[in-house]
């Protein structure tokens, strides 16, 4: 298991009670807290992380700041400073079953991920992840546009075909469906095919 994996469902309540400092909503504070995670494994993928607790904690800060400045630039956007301790510590878990099930959701993404070659992993993680357009990739990487899309592209069915096989509908996961949509169908079936 990744450390950061292990640092995050250790501290998941936690990284979620720092969260609502920031946000009142709990399907926003949710979305911060996967994205937390996503970022710090995205990172770990590409170096190792020395304190992956204190990095979560980083990171979840920063994703609460950006979504407030980006939120600060529409009419009624806005940071909540939270006055009531009692929200903060109120964990607010929608129900046992949901929890445990968003926990396996994200250990099977994460084997997914893994599963991948190095550099397809590297590619699909700063496209998916970072929100990195394929140029900006191209040129980290060292390769062609082309390559980097077929990279993503591959790393979108490998990880649809694992999270199947373990009884996952990958819109379940959300991400993987808007990259799908995107995706020339041709392309797709074309990937497909070469991986067959």
């Amino acid at each position: 298991m990744s450390d950061i994996l292990k640092a995050f469902l250790e501290n998941e309540a936690a990284i979620k009670r720092f969260l609502k400092r920031y946000c009142s909503v709990s399907q926003t504070v949710e979305d911060y807290a996967q994205e937390t995670f996503l970022k710090g494994f995205a990172a770990e993928t590409r170096t190792t992380i020395a304190e992956p607790k204190a990095f979560l904690f980083k990171i979840a800060k920063n994703v609460a700041l950006a979504e407030s400045r980006k939120n600060s630039r529409s009419a009624n956007g806005h940071l909540q400073e939270v006055e009531d301790v009692s929200q903060i510590l109120d964990e607010e878990q929608s129900t046992q079953d949901e929890w445990l099930d968003g926990r396996k959701k994200l250990i099977q993404f994460s084997k997914a991920v893994a599963h991948l070659t190095p550099q397809c992993r590297r590619a699909f993680l700063m496209r998916r992840i970072d929100g990195l357009q394929y140029k900006q990739i191209a040129n980290r990487m060292g390769i062609s546009v082309s390559a980097v899309e077929k990279h993503v592209a591959n790393g979108l069915l490998k990880c649809n075909r694992h999270l199947r096989a373990k009884g996952y509908e990958p819109s379940e996961f959300g991400a993987a469906l808007k990259v799908a949509q995107k995706l020339p169908p041709n392309k797709v079936q074309q990937m497909v095919k070469q991986d067959e």
